[in-house]
């Protein structure tokens, strides 16, 4: 996944505010039961299975392909990355989502993680298309993503697999956390560890603030996220923030240009990161970074793997799939 699906996903849905453009669609003007709006706090209060899918959602696609129900995905986006080499028709969607194409598909329900405007999700609606929003930003922690993956599994029948996913991540978190804590850090001089996440330098220093599942990567790798006290979500960090508390590691996007950190008038040229080189890129982990779903677990032992040097065992991933859901494994 690119670092512009990144932008996308961690600072675009905090800014924009998504207008929907005109489109031209043929409208079933057959009586139909109006569809519903779902998120994990309504709940799934479908009298039906959904089996006709379009994912708007790359963290969502992952979900359905290891909860087993992918086959009902009859579209996907542009940004899906996991699992590898599908063959779905990719639907537009941004600054808005291409309703022609959804009702060619004769989906039964969108996903999405986007904010679109009311009135395209009206239209979704009128013609019996259920509408369900699972969030990206602020207040996303693995609680959440955990209700996530409930969610989805009661709407594709999918419900054991939900929870064979959900015990494999908390016991995963129990081990990963538990293992940061008794790893050696006494070359930093500190404990906790300072961190920094640098997601964009675009219009801004972007990072991850408190209440982000990004920032649950930091704790859980016991590393403290510096932007967590500053703000929620993700933003643009003062860089005033970033002088005072000096990062003794940091995680960088790739379209971050490491020597500019070095460079004169720069608020990380002074911090031990970068004196000490403690700068990681995502590289082929990104996705792990901008899609808060069950393959977050994998991004934690990376955090581990390139601070300390040290790689946790992890549980083995409860269901056999064709493809490997760990992106530090695949080649």
């Amino acid at each position: 996944m690119n670092s512009h699906l990144k932008i996308g996903i961690a600072v675009v849905v905090v800014l924009a505010v998504v207008v929907g453009g005109v489109v031209i669609y043929h409208e079933n003007t057959a009586a139909k039961v109006k569809g519903e709006i779902i998120t994990i706090n309504t709940g799934d209060n479908l009298q039906h299975k959904l089996t006709k899918i379009v994912s708007l959602d790359p963290a969502a696609t992952a979900t359905l392909y290891a909860l087993g129900a992918y086959n009902y995905i009859v579209g996907g986006n542009s940004y899906d990355s996991y699992p590898p080499n599908e063959s779905l028709p990719n639907i537009t969607d941004y600054p808005s989502m291409d309703l022609e194409q959804i009702f060619n598909l004769s989906a039964d329900a969108v996903i999405s993680f986007a904010n679109y405007s009311g009135a395209q999700i009206s239209q979704l609606l009128n013609n019996g298309i259920d509408y369900v929003f699972l969030s990206a930003d602020g207040g996303v922690n693995f609680s959440v993503i955990e209700k996530q993956n409930t969610l989805l599994g009661e709407l594709t029948g999918t419900g054991a697999n939900a929870t064979l996913i959900n015990q494999w991540m908390n016991s995963s978190l129990s081990t990963l956390h538990s293992d940061a804590l008794g790893y050696d850090q006494s070359e930093y001089n500190s404990t906790p560890l300072r961190g920094f996440y640098y997601l964009s330098s675009e219009g801004g220093y972007w990072t991850a603030g408190n209440s982000t599942f990004v920032n649950s990567y930091f704790e859980y790798a016991d590393v403290v996220n510096i932007a967590a006290a500053y703000d929620t979500g993700f933003y643009s960090i003062n860089p005033e923030n970033i002088l005072n508390d000096s990062p003794q590691v940091m995680i960088l996007d790739n379209s971050i240009n490491v020597s500019s950190l070095n460079s004169s008038g720069s608020p990380f040229q002074s911090s031990p990161a970068v004196l000490n080189d403690k700068l990681y890129t995502t590289t082929a982990n990104e996705n792990m970074f901008s899609e808060p779903n069950f393959r977050d677990i994998f991004a934690i032992q990376w955090i581990i793997y390139v601070v300390y040097g040290q790689n946790p065992a992890l549980p083995s991933f409860p269901i056999n799939l064709t493809y490997n859901p760990n992106p530090n494994e695949v080649s």
